[in-house]
């Protein structure tokens, strides 16, 4: 149930005291049945995320530029930890391949008349008997005297490839929609086995207590093949950090005696070490602000470093679900709110209902704020000011924004509900919705419904009732069945697709593609016409927090022009207006591409960009309290989707629950 009842909330404090205690990010302390580490010291110990037993810990990031020890005619091919030592991998246009020991500052010859293709495009490794060499989908495996053992053509794309602790050659493929896999060399007979699925590798490396290291989304840990276990080192849940922020390709890495994953990096022709060490709250010596989001991508976690390195008085740490699902993460933040705690930042996502939490008093009135720092209220797109519900003041402050929009076929668009509904259904031809975004009957339902305030007056919000009984209900149901992904009709042809706006350039594509297919402009359906979607995403300050000052500066921090400039690095949209509409500009002057069906760059047109302004300037939000409603509907619909139950039998049910939830609002 979206909309908890607060006096439920109250009574169910007893279950997080009970139940959530050592709950951390949905797991215990050592992530279920992952074990500890073995052989390492205390500070290589084995973590959740950002919050351990003994307090909070964040991410620090240094940086050590290296010269290269390239000469005339002379390229990079790769670096390794060999022995513990890092190790670099030098060609040249002569055919020879050369060793670097860094440590030494020595050279050593490795092989002479090696061919020019084993060289651009290509990354070194080696283990004591042979080199492997791989580009994108090609492993050659040369002998010592340089000759080729095998060459492999693996089913995807190579990201890297290790020596495991345990002597083993390991490689991870990109194998697209499948993931990340980790596959086992057999030497001897040049075949691969094993399938062991990943999340986003970022690099794999021997392990520092058994199995290969990797590093991926989730974090640092070491991972036995054998039993699946996993020994953690880091993870970056809790923290201000995520692999790829700093930029840059991971070309060798280790974990320290001290605690420190040092990284060899490539950033286009610069070379560095970059070490990243877990630091205590204490070792800080700042004030801790909590910021609870659902999920913290990377411009935000950019802005977070920012403010941390900058802020000598306070720290954000911020929390996010992690591997806890989201419907736990935001009941589990509800709770601690309902009872006067929580976190000091909040994100709309990270709890049920943010307009419940505003009409409750739960949340600051940032109104205040902005009249005694003077900030001017124009500087700013209006949406990102978020009364939350309430009409005295503001409970939440947008930061970033986006706008989703939707294009159909020109022959099918309506001006409203109506004749869009109309067109489609008399359309003798065999489409679907969409198949890109997966669009099944339920998904095609929340397209219809959106943007409703009352679900087309089916919905009286003051009287309490309910009607889904209407040849308007009954017309959105026949053209969602007739639509909706199914297996039978995923080859048919698309009428429709979503597009985002987040950056003018994947607009610009987005555009392109419909109007090739035939499509035009058209948004979502609303009782008033057809309208684009605005997506704001926002903070607010926990109104039990007891460092609202902190919390105040942090959202001031978000808000400010430079800082703006970082949001779009996640293709979302900044909030100030002069930042706005200089990125725009930019990006404008850029080209976009797509081989299926242009051989060159596309400039932006003018025609586009005036479409992206029109979506900008004419998106609204969505209604906040629909949301529960448009779950029930989903729900009961599917029975007359998989033809289990007539319109009328999902009516009467839809009706009753509605009406049951519309009595409990009070």
């Amino acid at each position: 149930m979206k909309r908890k009842k607060w006096i439920c909330l109250l009574l169910s404090v007893i279950l997080l005291l009970a139940g959530c205690g050592d709950r951390k990010n949905g797991s215990d302390n050592t992530g279920g049945s992952e074990n500890s580490a073995q052989g390492g010291d205390a500070s290589a110990a084995p973590v959740t995320g950002g919050i351990e037993a003994d307090g909070f810990y964040d991410i620090e990031l240094t940086e050590e530029t290296i010269a290269p020890p390239l000469q005339e005619g002379e390229i990079f091919l790769g670096a390794q930890y060999f022995n513990g030592e890092r190790i670099w991998f030098i060609g040249n246009n002569s055919g020879q391949i050369f060793c670097y020991y860094e440590e030494q500052n020595e050279r050593e010859l490795l092989l002479e008349n090696v061919s020019a293709g084993y060289q651009v495009g290509y990354t070194w490794y080696r283990d004591e008997e042979y080199f492997y060499v791989y580009s994108n989908n090609v492993l050659a495996v040369l002998r010592s005297d340089g000759e080729e053992a095998y060459t492999l053509r693996p089913e995807g794309r190579i990201i890297d490839i290790c020596m495991s602790r345990e002597g083993d050659i390991v490689l991870v493929e990109d194998s697209g929609m499948m993931g990340d896999v980790l596959k086992i060399l057999n030497k001897e007979s040049g075949t691969l086995s094993g399938k062991y699925t990943l999340s986003d590798c970022y690099g794999i490396a021997e392990g520092a207590a058994r199995g290969v290291m990797i590093i991926d989304l989730s974090g640092v840990y070491d991972w036995d093949m054998e039993s699946g276990e996993k020994t953690w080192y880091v993870k970056w849940n809790g923290t201000s950090y995520r692999p790829g922020m700093a930029g840059g390709m991971i070309y060798a890495f280790k974990m320290t005696e001290e605690g420190i994953l040092e990284q060899f990096v490539r950033d286009g022709e610069n070379f560095y070490v970059k070490g990243l060490k877990k630091v205590s709250l204490e070792e800080m010596g700042k004030t801790p602000l909590v910021f609870k989001v659902l999920y913290a991508n990377e411009g935000l976690k950019l802005l977070v470093a920012k403010f941390n390195k900058e802020n000598q008085e306070y720290h954000v740490f911020l929390q996010d679900r992690g591997e806890e699902y989201g419907w736990d993460f935001a009941e589990r933040n509800d709770l601690e709110i309902a009872t006067g705690k929580g976190p000091d930042l909040i994100a709309e996502d990270a709890v049920s209902d943010i307009y419940a939490l505003a009409a409750k008093g739960a949340l600051e009135n940032l109104e205040p704020y902005f009249a005694q720092e003077e900030m001017s209220r124009d500087a700013y797109t209006p949406a990102a000011f978020q009364s939350l519900g309430r009409e005295d003041g503001i409970y939440g402050m947008g930061y970033e924004m986006q706008v989703i929009t939707h294009y159909i076929r020109e022959e099918l668009a309506g001006n409203n509900i109506e004749t869009l509904l109309n067109n489609m259904e008399n359309y003798d031809g065999q489409a679907i919705y969409n198949s890109l975004y997966n669009y099944t009957p339920n998904k095609l339902l929340d397209y219809f419904f959106q943007m409703s305030n009352d679900f087309y007056g089916m919905v009286d919000w003051e009287g309490k009732t309910c009607d889904f009984s209407g040849e308007l209900w009954e017309k959105i149901l026949r053209v969602v069945k007739k639509y909706g992904v199914t297996d039978r009709n995923q080859q048919w042809d698309e009428i429709a697709r979503p597009v985002f706006g987040g950056q003018i350039l994947s607009f610009a594509k987005a555009d392109a593609e419909a109007m090739q297919e035939g499509m035009i402009l058209a948004g979502y359906p609303t009782e008033e016409g057809m309208k684009h979607r605005l997506c704001v995403y926002g903070v607010s300050i926990n109104a039990a927090s007891e460092h609202k000052d902190g919390a105040w500066q942090f959202i001031k921090f978000l808000l400010e022009e430079e800082n703006q400039r970082l949001v779009e690095k996640d293709f979302r949209l900044p909030v100030h207006e002069k930042v706005l509409q200089e990125y725009v500009d930019a990006q404008a002057e850029q080209f976009y591409y797509n081989t299926s069906i242009w051989s060159e760059g596309m400039a932006v047109q003018e025609e586009q960009l005036a479409r992206f302004w029109e979506c900008l300037n004419d998106a609204e939000t969505a209604p906040y309290r629909t949301e529960h409603i448009l779950e029930i509907i989903e729900e009961e619909a599917e029975l007359y989707f998989t033809e289990d139950k007539s319109i009328e039998e999902i009516s009467g049910i839809i009706e009753n629950r509605v009406r049951l939830y519309l009595a409990e609002l009070e």
